[in-house]
């Protein structure tokens, strides 16, 4: 399965589905009030909406959710069903207060007083209680090619597990680090899909199969690699 087919199929980074261009000046503070709604057990779907309402409710960048309050953002996470809003509208309101306290409001500028990677995720980490490694790593994936030090942020474990059963990796390859085997093989997709993208939807089919070898429940069916494989070994 080339990579571009496996976007179509498991949809591409949240970042596209809310139209934010991660090139522009407001773009990453953007994504930074989303990644705040993902992670853990969410349901990406709740998490999405809970994006969109807070960009229809103005509260889509870091500046105008620190001058909201904690119980506004709660309000607008209950109206879509999201699950312990008080939790993490705290978490993303303290987030963007610190943000704007500390760096003026501008990643940019968090980044660039930051010599490498894990000064750069501790100043995030440091943002708010609950913005922990895995949220760091979540926000930090898509913008590889925004801030160098955030080009050294390896894959997701599952999104890697999925990329080496689909045959776009090989075992031992981007295990730490620049994924640049898995930018290699996406050269190869004529069409070409962003790196983000690719690695968002591996990861959704690593996280329902390929990260725990349940080969049984791949939602690949009879496309999956690994079980043709199994199928091959039995014969």
């Amino acid at each position: 399965m080339k990579a571009s087919d496996l976007v179509a199929r498991f949809g591409g980074h949240p970042v596209g589905k809310l139209g934010i261009d991660l090139e522009t000046s407001d773009g990453p503070g953007r994504w930074l009030v989303a990644a705040c709604l993902y992670g853990g057990r969410i349901d990406s779907e709740i998490a999405l909406a809970a994006a969109r309402a807070l960009t229809a409710a103005d509260l889509a960048e870091p500046k105008s959710v620190a001058a909201a309050r904690p119980e506004a953002l709660e309000a607008l996470l209950i109206g879509v069903g999201y699950p312990a809003p008080d939790v993490t509208a705290y978490k993303l309101w303290r987030a963007c207060d610190s943000l704007a306290t500390h760096y003026g409001g501008s990643l940019d500028s968090l980044a660039a007083q930051s010599e490498q990677l894990e000064d750069l995720a501790g100043r995030l980490a440091r943002l708010a209680p609950g913005f922990g490694t895995a949220s760091v790593a979540r926000f930090l994936r898509p913008l590889r090619d925004r801030w160098v030090q955030a080009r050294e942020i390896p894959l997701h474990p599952a999104a890697r597990a999925a990329a080496i059963h689909l045959g776009l990796l090989a075992e031992g390859e981007d295990e730490e680090g620049e994924p640049g085997a898995l930018r290699a093989a996406l050269r190869e997709d004529p069409a070409q899909p962003s790196l983000a993208d690719v690695e968002f939807a591996l990861t959704q089919l690593g996280t329902i199969a390929c990260s725990k070898n349940r080969t049984a429940r791949c939602p690949l069916g009879d496309a999956c690699p690994r079980r043709a494989d199994e199928t091959q070994t039995l014969d």
